[in-house]
């Protein structure tokens, strides 16, 4: 599960990523490690603590590689994300991990 937010900054972080990605589709995610990972939506996890001592959330994204990999992504993690459809569904598209239905 991904970590709590545990300062103002942490939530403010969360808020700006979350504007960053797609509801669905293609993404390349920046990790603040420094690494690259490019996938396909899968699911989206996000949640609060219902305001028990103070207000935290949590928030996370599972993308499937091109590869076929799966990878949890804490958003705490991301440095920054980018919508990257137009580029390259026609590839996630041959690889059989998205189908496209009556053209782009």
């Amino acid at each position: 599960m991904a970590r709590w937010t545990e300062t103002h900054a942490d939530m403010v972080h969360m808020a700006t990523i979350q504007k960053e990605f797609p509801i669905f589709g293609i993404v390349s995610v920046a990790l603040k490690n420094g690494s690259t990972i490019e996938g396909v939506i899968r699911r989206v996890n996000f949640g609060n603590n219902a305001g028990r001592g103070g207000w935290r959330y949590y928030g996370e994204y599972e993308l499937e590689t091109i590869e076929g990999n799966r990878w949890v992504i804490d958003i705490l993690d991301i440095d920054s994300a980018h919508d990257v459809w137009q580029s390259r569904h026609t590839a996630y598209q041959a690889a059989g991990l998205i189908t496209i239905l009556g053209g782009v």
